[in-house]
């Protein structure tokens, strides 16, 4: 028998993901932002290349968020609350 953290797991598992593009495109955003705001989000799923793969060894890996639909629709909600998540802010910039 499964718990209710392991349905949850399935479900997310065979659900539609959106790409950071997809999302900022949706709620009229900057990918930037997107990837901000749901880098730390459990159950997104972050996809990177290892640095070795990469054309260029010395700069930082690529990730690639993969965001299943019930998260976004979690976070949504949260901001249309007026729940306000920390949005992380780069080094040295804005």
């Amino acid at each position: 028998m499964m718990t209710g953290q392991e349905t949850r797991e399935r479900m997310q598992a065979t659900e539609p993901h959106y790409s950071t593009q997809q999302v900022a495109d949706m709620w009229s955003v900057s990918r930037q932002t997107v990837q901000r705001l749901f880098d730390d989000v459990p159950g997104v799923l972050k996809i990177s290349m290892p640095r070795l793969l990469t054309h260029n060894p010395k700069r930082k890996p690529r990730v690639s968020l993969s965001i299943p639909a019930t998260v976004l629709e979690q976070v949504h909600s949260q901001q249309a609350r007026g729940f306000r998540l920390e949005v992380k802010r780069r080094r040295g910039g804005i």
